[in-house]
């Protein structure tokens, strides 16, 4: 930006600049995450330190990252119990190194990598504490480490060659650290807080001794002088490690921060307590820039700013008021406080991943910006299959923090109870790559809009009874008259009640319609009326069996007045439990924010009802079984409905895998629509249309005829078949693969769509010539409403002065807005 620039940018006005800001606003979001790699459950576990008779709760899997300039993304560093440390490259996927250390080795902690560059030569080192092993003795228990020190530029034979390196330290170690500014330096900490210092070789250099009042240390978060922004510049050494450690002390839990310099001296840069109970921090997370959180058994989320005020202290200051979570799994069995995590991305921005309390749970990973408590992206995937999830056996979840656009997710079974081990060595843990994008900090820009985003994961305030009354008397009494006979189980009282009162209001508001010269002419429905309406015939908390008023319930739908979440529970899962198909169907046409989830349970239903109807009707043709008698709707007309409505492919996908694991329920689907391609390919292809598809708009530009929504019901457009397809190939093609009765279904597929690849391409080079009539056409649908007449034109002098206004500041028309927070 030059001068003039930059002059212009300080004379906008601050409304402008929020414009700009606004305009400017990145979007968070998160992938779908894939696999890195698995490992069996163990069932060796790592103590609490020698001599502890109390085994504390332990993952099988461990993993750490570490930046490395032949990969673009990295490598990850496996730590598996009773096995062994694996490296892989996340670009690849592919494995790097591997130690296999045997069954009777269990590890402390996550081992680290390191990766330097000599030359030519790529230099990995990689430490590991070793908690039990046949090759230490009991009094050496969680206070080895181990090295082994390969060069990846090597030959094979020679990188086999390579011998471990030993070490036995003072203290237990709970966690092994490095830092890029101390590049030459291993940090090692024991349970208490005491932290020793090493070098490449395993020297020890200096130690930080254990502080008096510190009873156990929660997590210690290392990082680089340089990246920390939230330290004042004159009073800490300008680089080298930032130690960053929360611990109890007695009811309080103190926060330390502690300094690291190039010359193995330690710097105590203050300490502050939080009101916030030790035993009742459930996980937590930190960032460079400062920004902590605190996430509470109760399900409450406090977020705090480290700061120094004086430039000698650092202090902890409230950034918003605390909320409590809910929908999850942890806050309803003490059993699953292991089933959540936090990681800090950047700025206030923390990625959470948590078990469902649904009953069929699933993991979700939301990101959530603190600072104003929204949540910016969201992503769910099922629990894998090779995740035992018994009775009593709870998941473990772990977020590593990887690259700026990664994350690993860790999952595997919390085996802290011996009497589980038999149970969980049938698992497999699980280590997953999770691709995010995230703002770098956090902007008013990107949180505007983003409140309802997190509604459903956030517990609302109970309201006061005194508050004012939500609907009008008329209304009320509506709602009190349908009540009161849905509780007497009279479902066309209900039914009279409602139309009667619909009737008079529509021609109440036809009459003032017709006086204002407007078309409003039916009952206003507002959204907490037609909220109330839906709880009152629906009864949700009530049983399935229950009457209930489906006539109200279809024509709130036909008026699109229904939302997906004003039922709770959902929508869909309601009518279900009422068995009312009609009203499902009428809702995947006029709901628009039904979940993949719930269409993709409501799909699995009806093809498992169409496959036993075939399985009967194929046993006996002359048979009538009256059981097969059912509201379900027929498959195809069914799943034309699901395949035109609005879908994002990650969602769909995952919901896919969650319900159609059996190859003979994709088969049943992948019938259906090879049916509807083989339809689309019969049909002629129109080059031109013809006068019969041709009608005149009201300005009297010739355009396309609307064709009639109900004349191809079954056969839905082509490109929302093609887009289903490719969905649903992606989450099941290996399984239709190992399933010999699908091949014929897949070879046709490919027969009838290769053909259209190859007829699309020759139609392309049309598409430069035809081009230039289709703009010409759009043109003229979008001038032909407005108005022609010549408006008086301004002086010359002001044309040339707003032109010239324009082209200096290069911006084009904008609107301004206000935000009163």
């Amino acid at each position: 930006m030059d001068q003039s620039e930059s002059l212009i940018v300080k004379k906008l006005p601050l409304v402008f600049v929020t414009f700009i800001a606004v305009a400017m606003r990145v979007n968070a979001s998160i992938s779908e995450p894939f696999v890195l790699s698995t490992y069996g459950a163990s069932q060796q576990l790592p103590k609490s330190g020698t001599g502890s008779k109390k085994q504390r709760a332990s993952a099988s899997v461990f993993a750490t990252h570490e930046n490395v300039s032949g990969s673009s993304d990295g490598y990850a560093t496996v730590t598996a119990q009773a096995d062994g440390i694996h490296i892989l490259d996340i670009s690849t996927l592919h494995p790097v190194i591997s130690y296999t250390l045997g069954p009777s080795t269990s590890f402390s902690c996550p081992a680290i990598m390191r990766n330097t560059q000599q030359g030519a030569d790529s230099i990995c080192t990689t430490y590991a504490a070793i908690n039990t092993s046949a090759d230490i003795t009991a009094e050496e228990s969680g206070r080895t480490i181990w090295m082994w020190t390969e060069n990846l530029s090597s030959r094979l034979e020679d990188r086999a060659s390579q011998k471990k390196k030993s070490i036995v330290i003072q203290h237990d170690i709970s966690g092994l650290f490095a830092c890029d500014e101390l590049p030459n330096r291993l940090l090692a900490q024991s349970p208490k807080g005491e932290t020793t210092v090493l070098d490449t070789d395993l020297n020890v250099k200096c130690a930080w001794p254990m502080p008096g009042d510190s009873q156990n240390l929660l997590e210690t978060f290392v990082y680089s002088r340089a990246s920390c922004s939230f330290l004042p510049s004159l009073s800490t050494p300008p680089n080298g490690a930032i130690l960053i450690s929360v611990a109890a002390s007695g009811d309080s839990t103190c926060v330390r921060t502690l300094s690291l310099n190039d010359h193995d001296q330690f710097l105590e840069l203050g300490s502050s307590l939080m009101p916030v109970k030790p035993d009742q921090i459930l996980n937590l997370s930190c960032s460079t820039s400062g920004h902590m959180s605190f996430l509470t058994r109760n399900g409450s989320w406090h977020s705090y700013l480290l700061e120094s005020k004086d430039g000698s202290s650092m202090e902890l200051t409230a950034i918003s008021e605390p909320f409590r979570l809910t929908g999850l799994s942890f806050l309803s069995k003490p059993q699953s406080s292991e089933e959540v995590s936090l990681v800090s991305l950047s700025s206030s921005h923390v990625l959470l991943s948590a078990l469902t309390a649904s009953p069929n749970p699933e993991i979700v990973l939301l990101i959530w910006d603190l600072q104003y408590s929204v949540l910016l992206a969201s992503q769910a995937l099922p629990v894998p299959s090779t995740l035992v999830q018994a009775k009593d056996i709870t998941i473990k979840l772990t977020l590593v923090p990887a690259s700026t656009s990664q994350a690993l997710l860790i999952l595997s079974p919390n085996t802290s109870n011996s009497g589980r081990k038999s149970q969980a060595s049938s698992s497999r843990s699980s280590v997953l790559i999770i691709p995010l994008t995230c703002p770098a900090v956090s902007t008013i820009a990107n949180a505007m809009g983003q409140a309802s985003a997190g509604a459903k994961w956030i517990q609302q305030a109970t309201t006061s009874s005194s508050t004012a009354p939500t609907h009008d008397p008329v209304r009320s009494k509506v709602l009190a008259t349908m009540r009161t006979a849905m509780e007497k189980n009279l479902p066309q009282a209900a039914n009279v009640a409602f139309f009667e009162w619909e009737k008079r209001e529509s021609k109440s508001a036809a009459k003032v319609a017709l006086k204002e010269k407007t078309r409003i002419s039916h009952a206003a429905l507002s959204h907490a009326f037609v909220k109330d309406l839906l709880v009152t015939v629906l009864q949700p908390s009530k049983s399935a069996n229950t009457l209930y008023s489906s006539e109200v319930v279809r024509y709130l739908l036909n008026q699109q007045l229904v939302s997906g979440s004003m039922v709770e529970g959902g929508l869909v899962a309601a009518l279900r439990s009422k068995n009312d198909w009609q009203s499902i169907c009428l809702a995947l046409t006029n709901v628009i924010d039904l979940s993949e989830t719930e269409i993709m349970e409501c799909l699995h239903s009806v093809v498992v009802r169409h496959r036993l109807d075939e399985r009967v009707a194929s046993q006996d043709d002359g048979a009538m079984d009256v059981d097969s008698i059912s509201d379900l709707p027929s498959l195809p007309s069914f799943l034309a409905l699901c395949v035109g409505y609005t879908t994002t492919p990650p969602a769909l996908r995952s919901a896919m895998r969650q319900y159609f694991k059996e190859a003979e329920d994709i088969l049943a689907v992948l019938k259906v629509l090879e049916t509807w391609l083989k339809q689309w390919a019969k049909r002629d292809v129109k080059l031109l249309p013809s006068k019969k598809d041709l009608s005149k708009n009201e300005h009297g530009v010739p355009v396309l005829r609307e064709q009639e929504k109900d004349i191809h019901c079954d056969l839905p457009p082509l490109a929302k078949v093609l887009a289903f397809l490719q969905t649903l190939l992606d989450a099941s093609f290996l399984t239709l693969l190992q399933y010999s009765p699908a091949h014929r279904a897949l070879r046709s597929l490919h027969a009838q769509i290769e053909p259209e690849i190859v007829y699309i391409d020759d139609l392309e080079p049309l598409r430069g010539p035809l081009e230039t009539f289709a703009k010409a056409h759009f043109k003229t649908v979008k001038e032909a409403g407005q108005d022609k007449r010549k408006k008086p034109l301004a002086d010359w002098r002001q044309r040339r002065k707003q032109a010239h206004e324009q082209a200096g500041l290069s911006i084009g028309l904008y609107q301004l807005e206000e935000l009163v927070l």
